[in-house]
């Protein structure tokens, strides 16, 4: 045990210098820090100088690398590891030593040391302070507010930041996808002012029917930013803020100030396309369905345009679609569709809803409005030679939509399989009680790829060593070759010769789990597994690639994405690949059989979103995938799951449900073999 003897004030170096006692001889020392953000993330380690002094050593701690490194939104807990031999020991206290602050100007921190559990731990703290607003402007050209930043320590001079950042979805308010930063000068006299051109409020944000866009302030010093504070309400401008304004560029949409529930400052930010384009005549003749427009003002049709809608959380999103030319006639527009070719892919999916909408030449998506004198039969009609039906219906806002179902062919015979996912998938193919007793009787499984992402599985293994051998003891046995699979980058090898009847997949670890990036090519899945094992901390890690920013990393999975699915479909057609869209629960059983809540249900809610825009993704790219979706039979978590409940574990009947709906699919093969 290395223990900490004395901490001393070292004004000329600026920081602090701890006396440790002399147990062992030092090959260096470090200082780190373990940060929790949707999962553990590696630990940051910075190497401190030190030097032997009479009674054993000296470390130096410098204000500007602490104040350089902590965290800006949370507390930073860093504690200090003595190596010696290629042995780690943490630093410890024997009491509570004494010490003394450095006062910093602008640091936008507070620090002090603890000796909780007999650890030596200093503590980096955010300092608080609020925004609010004090007079609020706001018309078609400009948005301008006055702001009072409030602290217990002084905020002048500092440099302030606006932000503009858009939840991910109205009730998830803590969650944040899209964002803009605005630099608005210095705090002066304890107020900043914005002034920003309403085209600040870019089209990128406008993803949803209805997009909150919630307002931010943040300090910064020459040291680092401060965490982000709401523009808060003061009670006298409150109702001056209620403004809602119809924008014409770069498409109709439309922008309103509001105040939330917590009384702060926030926008909607709307598309205003609906009634624009009305369907006016509808026909039914020889195997065409007719349809007939009208459309508002000096829009110019160009096409029409189904999209499949692919439910993305509490809402949906359009990644399919197909496009018919549309007839211009002397007062409206019309288009036909024929019924053998009505819908425009070959796939397996059991229930689709196709919205309809009107191109412009402007590239802008119209919905198209059914008129109250139009009605649709309530019936299902033979398409594609009678391998769908179609049902054309009004949706929810009284526009065009077109559902299509599919009924294949019985038939049977036992499969190969291969799994690449988690317990979502593999564990229905498990013997115990609670599973699958009798699964072996319908599939084999040849090997399971756990617990690894497609952007680990489609870049090069690690050219350097991992010292698998010295962490194995921290591992089952079965955990550490799981973790091996993922670093050893030879799953299309090992499914080329597999040759399986099928494959299922889910994509739980890059919904919810962080890439680690080993060097600029290799990356690997930070999993639950490599999580609890001190391996996660000594192997190298060049780049974290998150969810702290789902955006950032949607569009950096989606390359991958794409490669992965290109070699995928070389070895397995895709009519054999099945996806399972897995999704989490909220709520679970109890030991009583009561059902609780999980506490982190919003939290939940975002990984739920991100994973059912990658389940869309994929599916956009290969249509034809087998999909396995439990979505609306309201499964949910149990005590009793025998690898403990939690808000990705279900209880038995998901695990049961899930390999009669593989047996279903296996005995479907195909309406076209």
């Amino acid at each position: 045990m290395i223990v900490a003897q004395k901490i001393s004030l070292d004004e000329v170096k600026r920081g602090w210098r701890i006396l440790i006692s002399k147990k062992i001889a030092l090959d260096s020392i470090l200082i780190f820090y373990k940060e929790r953000r949707e999962f553990l993330r590696p630990a940051r380690k910075f190497e401190l100088e030190f030097q032997k002094v009479k009674d054993g050593y000296e470390i130096h701690l410098p204000l500007e690398l602490v104040l350089q490194h902590s965290l800006t939104d949370r507390e930073t807990e860093w504690r200090f590891l003595c190596r010696s031999k290629n042995k780690d020991i943490l630093l410890k206290v024997a009491q509570p030593l004494s010490f003394e602050s450095i006062s910093v100007d602008d640091s936008l921190h507070s620090f002090t040391f603890q000796f909780a559990e007999d650890l030596l731990t200093f503590v980096s703290r955010p300092k608080p302070f609020q925004a609010i607003l004090q007079r609020f402007s706001f018309d078609t050209k400009k948005l301008q507010l006055d702001v009072r930043v409030t602290s217990e320590y002084s905020v002048e001079g500092l440099d302030a930041v606006f932000w503009l950042k858009r939840r991910s979805r109205p009730e998830i308010y803590n969650f944040f996808e899209q964002r803009e930063s605005f630099p608005i000068g210095k705090v002066a006299n304890g107020k900043i002012q914005v002034a920003l051109p309403v085209d600040s409020f870019s089209e990128e944000f406008l993803i949803d029917e209805t997009n909150n866009i919630d307002t931010f302030i943040e300090l910064r010093s020459k040291w680092t930013g401060s965490k982000l504070a709401h523009i808060e309400t003061h009670s006298g401008v409150a109702e001056d803020i209620p403004h809602k304004f119809l924008l014409e560029e770069p498409f109709r949409s439309s922008l309103e100030s509001y105040v939330t529930g917590s009384k702060r400052l926030s926008f909607y930010y709307r598309k205003e396309l609906h009634k624009l384009v009305r369907l006016v005549t509808f026909k039914e003749r020889l195997g065409v369905f007719s349809f007939g427009f009208e459309v508002s003002g000096n829009i110019s049709p160009i096409e029409f345009v189904l999209k499949r809608r692919d439910s993305k959380f509490s809402t949906f999103e359009y990644l399919e679609e197909t496009v018919q030319p549309i007839t211009k006639k002397l007062r409206s527009f019309q288009v036909k569709l024929s019924k053998k070719t009505l819908y425009p892919l070959q796939t397996y999916q059991p229930d689709e809803k196709w919205d309809g909408f009107i191109r412009t030449s402007e590239g802008i998506d119209l919905p198209i409005f059914v008129s109250d004198e139009i009605e649709f039969e309530p019936k299902f009609d033979f398409v594609n030679e009678g391998k769908y039906r179609a049902r054309l219906m009004k949706n929810g806002m009284g526009d065009l939509t077109i559902r299509f179902v599919t009924a294949p062919i019985i038939k049977q015979e036992p499969k190969n399989l291969v799994v690449m996912g988690t317990c979502f998938s593999r564990n229905a193919f498990n013997t115990s009680p609670y599973f699958n007793p009798d699964y072996k009787s319908f599939f084999n499984i040849q090997f399971t790829q756990t617990h690894t992402s497609l952007i680990s599985a489609t870049t090069p293994a690690y050219s350097e060593g991992i010292p698998f051998d010295q962490y194995a003891d921290t591992f089952t046995k079965t955990e550490l070759e799981n973790v091996k699979d993922d670093f050893r980058k030879d799953f299309f090898e090992r499914l080329h010769e597999a040759q399986p009847d099928y494959f299922l997949i889910d994509l739980y670890p890059d919904a919810i789990r962080p890439i680690i990036w080993l060097d600029e090519k290799s990356a690997i899945t930070g999993s639950y597994i490599l999580e609890g094992s001190p391996l996660f901390d000594v192997i190298p890690c060049q780049e974290i690639l998150d969810h702290t920013d789902d955006e950032a990393f949607y569009q950096v999975w989606k390359k991958h994405a794409d490669e992965f699915l290109a070699k995928l479909l070389k070895i397995i057609p895709e009519e054999h690949v099945i996806l399972n869209k897995g999704g989490f629960t909220y709520k679970y059983y109890d030991e009583n059989r009561k059902v609780i809540a999980y506490k982190n249900k919003m939290a939940i809610e975002k990984a739920q979103l991100l994973w059912d825009r990658l389940n869309n993704y994929f599916l956009s790219v290969a249509p034809n995938v087998r999909v396995i979706d439990f979505s609306n039979k309201g499964y949910i978590g149990d005590f009793y799951y025998p690898f403990g409940h939690s808000f990705s574990h279900f209880e038995s009947g998901y695990y049961k449900d899930l390999l009669k709906e593989m047996i279903y699919i296996d005995q479907t093969n195909s309406f076209r073999d």
